[in-house]
């Protein structure tokens, strides 16, 4: 009896060992929804910590009639944007992003200095591409910068389109501080969290030095919006081509997470996003699903003690999201099971080196933001310190991480860089500080990054 017991365990053994996500997976026609574990197979004892990962692809809905986008091109025309060829760049990139959108599409042109302007009101592109290509060559730069009127205005031309099914994007272009209108962060971040909740998505893209980069990032952030640090004018043509190409992929929208924890497991945090946790639940947006990406939720929890042999119930994920394509909403839950093991040694080849690869990449977001935070504060050499020592742990994690090694390693090498810089200036630089944050808010979302353009390509000098 205690060898077919036995023989029963290290079959079930073997079956997590070959699937390593708990036998927890699900597809629906446009998403893909997967649930593992950092550890599938744990010990008996209590008290262990393990990373549960709820991953999301884009399914086998790809080639269904997408829903059409309503675009708005929101650009900043102030006197700054005249330096470094940036109206130039700004023209070219508003260009790139009309020549992707299809015939079914609608897009607006929206330019703000002292006040914001609509230049081409929100139409459908088909056969309209002269009109828009003209408004865009008589932007020129002079003026204040109304970002808050810009961004509404934007907001307004959409708004139509949005109450017919179309979905929304905006995209805002800001080289300078708000100067006219509301201006903090907090007041841009209430109106983009208002915007979302008429569903609209907000990209945000800084350009140069001088713009406010927690104003930008607060803005993307609260509708679920990429956002993007371009260090010259150069970088902009790629940045709109890259923004465009997730608008026009966009697989499921209003994602969001529920993990419920089973009795005796206790939920501890939610890693690199911002969510709720209450009582045995832990709630995290994710906003969009684009074609060409994933997206996943880490949630850490601590389990109670088993036995030799056990399949512990830990928790059930729940996933809800609006499928794009026909805007039905989609509700999927699923239970993750683990094993129990007195084999330490099964444990440890069971590990999931993906999960814990990308907890850390979690972790290393919560780390620059807290950076940034005690730089701030004039605490250079505590910031400085909290790099440096993740920095040795990233080193220490890389050897064992797989394919995910080479990126622990670059991630480490910025760190040091970084806590080098901070000892010897006392302070983050302007550039390092955006750098740093938008390094942050990309690794939270899982935002594809575009290259870092260090080095301007040429820039046009006329405008």
């Amino acid at each position: 009896m205690m060898y077919g017991k036995k023989l029963c365990a290290l079959f079930v053994l073997f079956l997590f060992s070959l699937g390593g996500h708990g036998f927890a997976m699900a597809a629906e026609d446009s998403v893909i929804f997967d649930v593992g574990a950092s550890l599938p197979v744990v010990g008996i004892e209590g008290g262990q910590k393990i990373i549960v990962r709820a991953l999301l692809r884009p399914g086998r809905s790809q080639d269904r009639t997408r829903a059409p986008l309503a675009v708005a091109l929101v650009l900043d025309k102030s006197g700054s944007m005249r330096a470094d060829g940036k109206m130039g760049n700004a023209r070219r990139g508003a260009e790139e992003a009309l020549k992707m959108l299809g015939f079914k599409d609608v897009a607006a042109l929206v330019a703000y200095d002292d006040l914001a302007r609509v230049s081409v009101s929100a139409r459908r592109i088909d056969g309209e591409d002269g009109v828009f290509l003209r408004a865009i060559s008589r932007l020129h730069p002079g003026g204040s910068t109304a970002l808050y009127d810009g961004l509404l205005t934007g907001a307004r031309e959409l708004l139509p389109f949005a109450e017919e099914g179309y979905i929304p994007r905006i995209i805002l272009l800001s080289d300078g501080m708000a100067n006219v209108g509301p201006s903090s962060a907090e007041a841009l971040a209430r109106l983009g969290k208002k915007l979302a909740h008429q569903e609209m998505t907000i990209t945000t893209i800084g350009l140069g030095l001088d713009y406010n980069e927690d104003l930008m990032t607060a803005v993307a952030a609260e509708s679920g919006g990429n956002a993007y640090f371009a260090r010259h004018g150069g970088m902009l043509p790629e940045i709109f081509a890259r923004d465009m190409a997730d608008a026009l992929s966009v697989t499921a929208r209003k994602m969001r997470l529920t993990l419920k924890c089973s009795e005796g497991v206790r939920p501890l945090r939610i890693l690199g996003r911002a969510g709720e946790l209450r009582g045995n639940t832990m709630e995290v947006s994710l906003d969009n699903l684009y074609g060409e990406g994933e997206k996943y939720g880490l949630f850490e929890i601590e389990l109670p003690e088993g036995e030799e042999g056990q399949i512990l119930h830990t928790v059930s994920v729940g996933l809800e999201y609006e499928d794009a394509a026909t805007g039905n909403r989609v509700a999927r839950e699923i239970p993750l099971r683990i094993l129990r093991t007195g084999n330490e040694a099964e444990v440890e080849k069971n590990r999931q080196m993906e999960i814990v690869s990308q907890a850390a990449l979690a972790r290393n977001a919560e780390i620059r933001t807290e950076a940034i935070r005690l730089a701030d504060e004039g605490r250079a050499r505590e910031a400085a310190e909290l790099l440096e020592s993740r920095k040795d742990d990233l080193r220490t994690l890389a050897p064992a991480a797989g394919a995910a090694a080479p990126l622990l390693e670059s991630e480490a090498g910025e760190f040091e860089t970084l806590a080098e810089s901070l000892k010897s200036e006392g302070a983050l630089s302007n550039a390092d500080r955006k750098k740093v944050l938008n390094d942050a808010y990309i690794q939270k979302s899982q935002q594809t990054p575009v290259a870092s353009g260090d080095v301007p390509g040429k820039e046009e000098t006329t405008n």
